[in-house]
């Protein structure tokens, strides 16, 4: 009974890998990111379902196209309303701060379409905020 339990955990376990594109949690949030571990910086446009933030996607591939070709850039879909994913490598890590700041500037506080998270292999974290989550006057 015992080698039968151990057979049937084995099966359901190998069932379940998770794909390249894994679900990851940090700080109580979830994040997709396909090939994070190879990224020097890592923007993921997610969606409050009603698509992503296009205007910053379009400002972030901008920056992007022009610093190439010191700065390679991959975008991975993996949504049903356009989520995507940007893994950006750079050649330094002085680089990647720089991309990271950059991008940083690009962003806005609140995004009305969807999250957006930046983050860097070096650590450096950034999040836009829901609007819902304002504070109210008055």
């Amino acid at each position: 009974m015992r080698t039968l339990l151990v057979a049937a955990a084995l099966a359901l376990t190998a069932g379940s890998a998770l794909p390249a594109a894994a679900v990851t949690t940090q700080g109580g949030r979830a994040s997709i990111a396909p090939g994070d571990e190879n990224c020097s910086v890592t923007v993921v446009f997610g969606s409050y379902a009603m698509g992503i933030d296009q205007q910053s996607f379009q400002k972030v591939e901008r920056y992007l196209k022009r610093r190439a070709p010191a700065v390679r850039y991959t975008a991975t879909s993996w949504g049903r309303e356009g989520e995507k994913t940007v893994c950006v490598t750079t050649r330094s890590a002085k680089s990647a701060r720089r991309v990271f700041n950059d991008i940083r500037n690009l962003l806005p506080q609140w995004s009305q379409r969807g999250p957006v998270e930046l983050r860097s292999n070096q650590g450096q974290a950034y999040q836009t905020r829901n609007p819902a989550e304002r504070p109210r006057r008055g």
